[in-house]
């Protein structure tokens, strides 16, 4: 029997998922679990239907076939269009996670960018009504920051966004909270996360780290763990102001700083760069796609369409470098210290100045 999951994100695009797999229905469920919900009338929407393969070897008739890092297989189908983006899949466990990453996931942005509204690669936290994004290719420290900011402030911070953050007009954003992926390094930098693991969840931590290591970054598998298993007692923020964009990078200093960023053209082109380094396996599957009824311009007009966006919050909103040292040693105290940075943009009590400067 097919069943069916809604979730709901901000009354902006609905997702449905119709499937008669058990852990389809639960991994989508663990992910989205912040946007069960029901659907407004007459919004955007994504359909997926998923049907479970042990082993999809070969294309399907009519479909398209698709591997990723060796184990996950499937075959889709795709139709994209301003309101709804409808996707058959027929692939193994492994291909879950993947169908939801690339093509679930940038599907709901493709759709976001058609009513106004941004999803930007980046982590946020929320204190006060005000939001922080953390922003920057993968590797950056995104997860990393935020989580230790979130770990050094207690539940004085709330929660907001993981992987991506919703920015509309105000400017506002709005809560995208899927299941943290955890790697091997975050312990070091956040060691309180490891009272927060199962001793199996710990052990493929390990295990996943040596294969990256291994495989010189090309494997990447992480461990998945719901907020209210890694932020027991935190709250999450619906929505906020936008207090500020940080773009992280590491350099050669002994303590963290802000750098104010004033090239409004240079931090768009990065920042969607990077938004769009992080869809390019939708948009090949897109392409691989039979008969999808979008225009030969269908890119550039999505890029375009989201630089505008961003390019109009940013205006309302400071931008900054976040400066981090460049080492492999963790400092206890970097987690005050950045709170103290952050403190007139979030609000806080810490009252040490900002000391930021053009690059």
């Amino acid at each position: 029997m097919t069943v069916v999951q809604t979730f709901n994100f901000h009354d902006l695009v609905g997702f449905q998922l119709h499937t008669q797999d058990p852990r389809a229905m639960a991994f989508f469920d663990a992910e989205y679990q912040y946007a069960k919900g029901d659907l407004a009338d007459a919004m955007p929407l994504i359909s997926l239907q998923w049907r479970h393969s042990q082993m999809p070897l070969f294309q399907r008739s009519g479909y398209c076939f698709h591997s990723h890092k060796i184990l996950a297989r499937w075959n889709y189908r795709i139709q994209l269009s301003d309101r709804l983006a409808a996707i058959e899949a027929i692939g193994n466990q492994t291909a879950v996670p993947m169908v939801h990453h690339m093509m679930v996931h940038p599907s709901l942005r493709y759709l976001s960018s058609l009513r106004g509204v941004i999803m930007l690669h980046g982590a946020a936290i929320v204190h006060n009504n005000r939001s922080v994004i953390l922003t920057g290719r993968g590797g950056a420290g995104k997860t990393t920051i935020s989580s230790l900011l979130l770990a050094t402030g207690k539940n004085e911070l709330q929660l907001h966004a993981d992987d991506y953050v919703f920015i509309g007009p105000g400017p506002k954003t709005y809560a995208y909270l899927t299941r943290s992926h955890l790697y091997r390094d975050l312990l070091r930098w956040v060691p309180e996360i490891r009272s927060c693991l199962t001793s199996a969840e710990r052990i493929r931590l390990e295990f996943f780290g040596r294969l990256r290591t291994a495989t010189g970054e090309r494997i990447k598998w992480p461990v998945r763990l719901p907020a209210e298993r890694l932020w027991p007692g935190y709250d999450m923020a619906q929505s906020a102001t936008l207090g500020a964009v940080l773009l992280l990078r590491r350099v050669p200093i002994n303590e963290p700083r802000l750098v104010p960023l004033n090239r409004m053209d240079e931090t768009v082109d990065r920042l969607i760069e990077m938004n769009f380094y992080e869809a390019r396996h939708f948009c090949s599957l897109i392409s691989a796609a039979p008969d999808h009824p979008l225009d030969s311009n269908w890119l550039q007009h999505w890029r375009e369409r989201e630089s505008e966006l961003l390019r109009a919050r940013l205006l309302e909103a400071p931008v900054f470098w976040l400066e981090l040292p460049q080492t492999s040693q963790v400092s206890p105290s970097l987690g005050e210290k950045l709170l103290t940075l952050l403190s007139p943009i979030l609000g806080t009590a810490r009252e040490e100045a900002v000391d930021g400067r053009e690059a």
